[in-house]
This record gives C-alpha cells, structure tokens and sequence, in this order.
C-alpha cells in the first residue's frame, strides 16, 4: 500500500508547482515571487524536518509574532499560510479533501481555513506539533474550531485574549497576554526566552519591516511595478519568516529592483499594460491565483493592493527592553491587517479601506467575500456606499470560499468581473 505524503511534505510539493507554474511562465520577470517561494519553502522544509531533528514544532495563527518562536529556536507553523498554500486547484484537490472530511464533523458555514486543518488532522496527514497558539481575534471560526482540535489531537493549547477596543489600554492587556504566553513556552519546553536572540530577531523584523513599507510606498507608482501575484505573495513570506535574516536579504533585493523600476515606469503585470486598478479590500480566491494574471492579460486590470499586504504600523520603535518590545509586538498584533479591520467597531474596517483605495488609486474596489466571515458581510452595504461616496468607485462584491472554489467556481468569478468591465468600467 502506498505510504500517503504528509500535509507539510504536500506544502512543499505546492510550492515546487507554484514555481513551475506561475514563475516559468515568465523566470525572467518573476525573479521576486521565484525568491518568496524559495523563502517559503526553506521555511515549511524546517518545519517538514523539524521532528526528524529535534526541533519543538509550534502552530500559530497569524497576527501570533513568529519573532518570539524564532528567538525561541520553534519552529513556527502559520496555519493560515499552509491552508493558503494547498489550496489550489491547480494543484489537485488537497484542500478540497480535507474541507470534505471536516463537513462529516462540522457545519459548512465553518471557514474554509479552518476546515483545511480539521481535515489534515483527521485525514492523519499531519502531525501534532508540541503547541498550539492563536489569537482570540479576527473571527468566532478560530475560537469554535482551534480547542477542539487541540482537544482531539491531545497538545498544548494557548489563546492570546484581544480586547475590543485599540488603544493603549488594549495595547497594555495585549502585552500581558504576550507575556503570559512566552510563560507557557517556557515552561513547556523547560527554556528561557534569551533577550539577546530576542532583540536580534526583532532587529531583523524591523528591517524588514521597514523595507516593506518603502516597497508598499513604490507600489503606489503608476504603472505598479508589481505584478498581482507579486502583491499578494510577499504577504505569507512576511507572516512565516519576521525576525530572520532571510526575510531582510529578500526585501532589500526587492526594493532595489523595484526602485529602479518605478524610476524607468516599468510595470509589473504579466501584460506590461495598465489599464485599470484593483484593490482587493478583503479576501481573494486562494484556489486559483491564476485569476489575477488572467485579470492583467484580458483587461489590463492590475491587482495593486489588497488588505492583507496593507501593513501601515510602524515597526517596534524600542528594542532596549524587553517590556519595550512586548508592548511593540503587542501593538503590531493589534493592527496586523484582518485582526485589524475584523475585531472591534466597523471605523476599523471602514477607515484603513478608504485610505487603502485613495493611496493605491483604485479604479475598482473588489469585496471577496469568504463565506464564514459574517462580521464584514454584516457591514459590506454600508462600506460599498461609503467608498462611491467618498471615492466615486465602484465596490465588486464576491460570495466565496476562499479555499473551495465549488462554493464560487472560477469561471463564476471571472463572470463578475467580464461583467464590470464591460459595462460599469468600460473605457
């Protein structure tokens, strides 16, 4: 009987066709995404090989500081990246069979993310890890979901509480849960967080921090100079790898060539041509990516933005101490994009969506709307009229799955858009 592949050892091979499919179409204009993947999967292969050598293995949730676990020498798992990375239906039907063995537990309106790990767990193609954390923000999904799972699976367990409201207070109790949690960490794996290789980690984060928000600056340029892949994939690299070295290599080489770009006007869509802007205010469909290249070569249309990549806090100012660096990490975690907009009072969505759309100079603002997500579905009509109010654009709303494409199949997507483009926005 064959010996069935593992989740990780199946990321990996995603990550193998990614680069086949996506970047040989054209090596020579995708040298960016081809090292966000080498990134990639030099992380997910630490975490494939991490049993094999010792290494404690964590889960985490993004808005989770993976800086700490790096410090920490654990190995981060970003649940949200891995479900994201399986995804496809280009790949096969990966997520999809674990979506399918977790509706024999649990509702379909449950997310598709969450979904992914459930079937994982119950398929037997992933391995515990030694602990399991996460934040209690953005959604019910993950707090429905994440203590069953560590229940059934039998590890260690820890949610870090987020408060409703964002300011300094909340900024304070974040910090105490962060602290609490490094305690559980310890005494989990009887070792010390080291200070020295705390603050290392957090100089390599801020530096790439600090390049991401001068690339997030450049890509406002028209023509973009990136691609609409290019956008969205930096994101994962950002969430899996903060504090290590890598990551600083990565984002240094990429707003070099990305300055020289802008200087020459170059574009980055597979095209070379701009036609129109698109943001994505929410989620997008992670079962085809091969959307946004289809959306550059028939329309001209260019993914320029998205919430996820729209990382408008500033690094951690002070690293002199370690309270100083967990009430920084605290503040990031609090504004990280998503926790950001999808906890606490609908100015928290509203407000970065219109700043995003007037700074990136969106012709089209596009809503993919996962399934699961009822607190911004609750909201949608109100911000759809507040950005053709403020902003005279219009708002694509898409009901999706955002990794199950028989919930909104891509040619239905692509429907939408044919749609708007040849009437609403047709130059």
């Amino acid at each position: 009987m064959e010996e069935k592949r593992s989740t990780l050892g199946q990321v990996l091979d995603c990550l193998d066709l990614y680069n086949t499919a996506v970047v040989g179409m054209r090596p020579e204009d995708n040298i960016g995404l081809a090292k966000v993947l080498q990134l990639l999967s030099g992380c997910y292969g630490e975490a494939y090989r991490a049993k094999q050598e010792g290494k404690p293995l964590a889960w985490i949730n993004f808005g989770i500081p993976s800086e700490i676990f790096w410090a920490m020498d654990i190995v981060p798992v970003v649940l949200d990246v891995l479900a994201g990375l399986v995804a496809p239906t280009m790949l096969g039907s990966i997520a999809t069979k674990y979506i399918d063995l977790a509706h024999e537990h649990v509702p379909e309106y449950i997310c598709g993310n969450n979904k992914v790990l459930m079937g994982a767990v119950l398929s037997g193609e992933i391995s515990a890890p030694d602990v399991f954390v996460h934040p209690a923000n953005p959604c019910d999904s993950n707090l429905a979901t994440y203590p069953v799972i560590a229940k059934y699976s039998n590890f260690p367990y820890f949610c870090v509480d987020m408060p409703y409201f964002k300011n300094e207070q909340g900024t304070q109790y974040v910090a105490n849960e962060l602290k609490r949690m490094v305690k559980f960490l310890e005494e989990k794996f009887n070792r010390k967080l080291d200070f020295d290789r705390l603050r290392q980690a957090m100089e390599y984060s801020n530096l790439a921090h600090e390049y991401f928000l001068k690339l997030a600056a450049l890509r406002e340029a028209v023509p973009c100079p990136y691609s609409s892949v290019d956008v969205w994939a930096e994101y994962p690299a950002l969430l899996c790898m903060a504090g290590r070295p890598e990551l600083v290599d990565y984002f240094k080489m990429r707003y070099e060539m990305t300055k020289e770009r802008v200087a020459k006007g170059q574009a980055g869509s597979a095209s070379g041509q701009e036609k129109y802007r698109v943001v994505w205010i929410y989620g997008a469909p992670a079962f085809d990516v091969l959307i946004f290249l289809w959306l550059e070569n028939e329309y001209g249309a260019v993914a320029v933005g998205n919430m996820n990549s729209n990382f408008v806090m500033k690094p951690v100012e002070d690293i002199s101490d370690y309270d100083k660096i967990m009430t920084g990490l605290a503040r990031k975690t609090m504004l990280m994009p998503m926790t950001r907009e999808c906890g606490g009072p609908w100015e928290d969505y509203l407000d970065p969506t219109i700043d995003l759309l007037r700074r990136y100079k969106a012709d089209l603002a596009v809503f993919g709307g996962n399934l699961a997500c009822k607190a911004t579905w609750a909201i949608i009509k109100m911000v759809k009229d507040k950005i053709h109010d403020e902003l005279g654009i219009p708002t694509l709303i898409l009901e999706m799955d955002l990794f199950d494409p028989r919930v909104a199949s891509s040619d239905y997507i692509k429907e939408q858009f044919t749609k708007v483009f040849e009437t609403t926005l047709k130059k």
